[in-house]
């Protein structure tokens, strides 16, 4: 897998946001084994910010270690699926529901033109596009929120199931429903209706967790 070169200070920050970035956009596959060597060939930079940057990502509980020691992207069990799933439907709903009383129209306006941008992307077959406007889209609304430790735990929360999101990219009846939820969060934004816009966040994170969930292993 080839990565952006990085050339600048602090390079080991740098590297840590670039696989953060891979894990939540589904770059890096369930079960794929990490080298510090080729990580930091394709990044352009020496081994150690890059073995820092993973040993950071292994506390966080984004890759973890093996028993031969080897570096690899944690493999999800339904069990743990469900876990994250009800984490998130609570810490997200949370979010959004803070965020339906600090939204202003520039905010909405943002959401508007990314959710216009998926719609797009869907259409013409590029996913990976989806993936990274519906990232942005659902932590602008959290960053609404203003409540940056709530932040915090959804990002660990998504580091886990975004290895899985590109299992997502065949299923059109998702697609739909994604985009029709997030214009329902935009609608319930604008008019400041926090029961609609939790509701609409449960919806889209439920109606992608039962896509999801069929593709595990027991």
């Amino acid at each position: 897998m080839e990565f952006t070169q990085l050339t600048s200070e602090p390079l080991h920050e740098q590297a840590y946001a670039t696989l953060r970035n891979a894990l939540l956009m589904g770059r890096l596959v369930p079960g794929q084994s990490l080298t510090i060597r080729g990580l930091g060939a394709s990044l352009g930079i020496s081994a150690t910010p890059v073995r820092e940057a993973l040993q950071r990502l292994i506390a966080e509980g984004a890759l973890e270690l093996a028993p031969n020691r080897t570096i690899q992207v944690p493999v999800m069990t339904r069990r743990r699926f469900v876990e994250v799933t009800e984490i998130r439907l609570r810490l997200e709903r949370f979010a959004a529901e803070a965020a339906a009383a600090r939204a202003d129209e520039k905010l909405c306006d943002r959401l508007q033109t990314l959710s216009e941008r998926m719609h797009a992307a869907i259409a013409e077959g590029r996913f990976p596009d989806y993936l990274a406007d519906n990232q942005t889209f659902h932590f602008l609304i959290y960053e609404a929120s203003d409540l940056p430790y709530l932040q915090q735990l959804i990002g660990l929360c998504w580091l886990r199931t975004g290895p899985w999101l590109n299992r997502l990219a065949q299923e059109g009846r998702f697609h739909a429903i994604a985009n029709e939820e997030h214009d329902n969060m935009i609608a319930a934004l604008r008019h400041g209706d926090v029961q609609a816009v939790s509701e609409a966040a449960g919806r889209d994170i439920s109606e992608a967790a039962t896509v999801l969930i069929e593709l595990l292993p027991s």
